[in-house]
């Protein structure tokens, strides 16, 4: 699929309903992919790299958020503006369209962005099947399915079918009845993975098939700022090809104008409207602003966050949540910035003399010196709440791994997470094997268990999975 190179969009809407042969991958700068790659041919061959710089906040200096300061700094996904964005573009489907498809890559959770449209709409919202009527008697489920005029949603198509040779009966049922128009119109969510293996055994060819535009440095950065600030959402209908868009209200450097949105109940408006900036704990840049003055552009960080995530709402919220950190001798972690501490934080961001330095450097810069000389000429010096940035993980999978652990990884993937006795039951080995491997893949963080009881590759590991899976040449998603 081809790729976009981010440094050089226009500022566009955060939320944006595409056609999956729309879909582009945001790019990583280009002074980061070189450095990274130079540094990854040096430790190849032995080479001593520089010594790094000394960072600016060691980690034994941080510690990771409390649970209810990190919910009141990183809210949780808000769909409801995206499902509003869903609800104006269906209003101008073609009558003719028996159904829409959702493409959902791992741990985006669009699958709540349905059930949030269902909601609205008072829409009916299909549950999923058991894996045994999955694999078993199924007539029941499907003749449940509603055969009126009035939309409906299923929101896990994934959760329909099974790799395996009675996993599939139900899936190819619903899409008949679906084609032949017994059920009316249908909004389903499907996985990525699932989708790039069900094209192969359902016309997925005779139905739309839609997904959310990934998030580029840009739409990440606003958005991440957005979360922070609590900012409200609003519509809009200007995108270049005229379907609705959505956007958020303000960037992620203004103060916003309404009622902070997904915040603790036991958080104050005046706490959630704090100014905050987001600092590298290693170089001590300025990475996001928001509720302040600030105008700092994107940073190569963010950049590389959105390639990092390929673009994927889900993941770059969990990778970034997972980086924050406060001082321990500082819980509000609130510090006057004068313009003299700026200039030299200016005069550190010495290194990269590429594309990096200039947009960083510049965007530093100009950040702290427009907040702080905005302060000054008030009269007062802002205080701020700074939350500190840890570097950028880089993860490795375990070595060793072989044909065993792929097919666990693949199966998990395509079925996006299953419960333990689902995969014994799927794969050529024995339970127990399967059992340990589990396990050891869980140890090393490749996958966990989650609530609803099944594993899931974990978000950090996500990449790293899926570029294994492609080496060996399995089947990967197209998103």
């Amino acid at each position: 699929m081809a790729s976009i190179d981010s440094e050089t969009e226009q500022q566009g809407p955060i939320w944006e309903l595409v056609g999956l042969s729309d879909y582009r991958l945001p790019s990583a700068p280009t002074a980061t992919s070189a450095r990274r790659g130079l540094s990854s041919l040096m430790r190849l061959f032995g080479r001593r790299q520089p010594a790094p710089q000394g960072p600016v906040k060691t980690e034994d200096e941080l510690h990771r958020l409390e649970p209810e300061r990190l919910e009141a700094i990183i809210s949780p996904i808000d769909w409801h503006p995206a499902a509003q964005l869903l609800q104006q573009a269906l209003e101008q489907r073609s009558k003719l369209d028996p159904a829409w498809f959702i493409i959902s890559p791992p741990a985006a959770g669009y699958a709540g962005l349905l059930e949030t449209w269902a909601a609205q709409q008072a829409a009916a919202c299909i549950p999923s099947p058991t894996y045994e009527i999955v694999a078993g008697d199924h007539s029941g489920w499907l003749a449940d399915l509603p055969a009126g005029d009035a939309p409906w949603t299923l929101p896990r198509l994934e959760r329909c079918w099974l790799r395996h040779p009675a996993g599939l009966g139900l899936v190819r049922e619903l899409f008949d009845r679906l084609l032949s128009g017994k059920l009316g119109f249908g909004l389903i969510g499907c996985d990525s993975w699932a989708w790039a293996y069900l094209r192969y055994v359902v016309p997925t060819q005779a139905v739309c098939a839609l997904t959310l535009q990934a998030l580029d440095g840009e739409r990440l950065a606003s958005w991440l700022g957005q979360l922070a600030a609590g900012g409200p959402a609003e519509l809009s209908t200007d995108s270049p090809t005229g379907s609705p868009t959505v956007t958020q209200t303000g960037t992620p450097t203004g103060t916003p104008t309404g009622t902070p949105t997904g915040l603790p109940n036991s958080l104050s408006l005046a706490h959630s409207l704090r100014p905050r900036r987001f600092r590298h704990a290693q170089s001590g840049n300025l990475l996001l602003a928001v509720n302040d003055d600030d105008e700092i552009g994107v940073t190569s960080e963010l950049r590389y966050l959105a390639a990092q995530s390929r673009g994927n709402p889900g993941v770059a919220l969990q990778l970034w949540r997972s980086r924050l950190r406060s001082e321990p001798d500082k819980p509000e972690a609130v510090e006057a910035e004068a313009d003299d501490e700026s200039d030299a934080k200016a005069d550190e961001e010495a290194g990269d003399k590429t594309a990096d330095k200039a947009g960083d450097k510049a965007g530093d810069k100009a950040g702290d010196k427009a907040g702080d000389k905005a302060g000054d000429k008030a009269g007062d010096k802002p205080k701020v709440e700074t939350i500190w940035v840890a570097p950028a993980v880089e993860y490795a999978l375990p070595s060793g791994l072989d044909e065993a652990e792929a097919l666990i990884l693949h199966a998990l993937l395509l079925h996006d997470g299953l419960p333990t006795e689902v995969v014994e039951g799927l794969l050529p080995h024995a339970r127990f094997q399967t059992h340990s491997l589990l396990l050891q893949l869980a140890a090393a963080e490749v996958i966990r268990s989650e609530p609803d009881g099944c594993w899931r590759v974990t978000a950090f590991a996500y990449a790293a999975v899926r570029s294994f899976l492609a080496g060996r040449r399995f089947l990967v998603d197209d998103v």
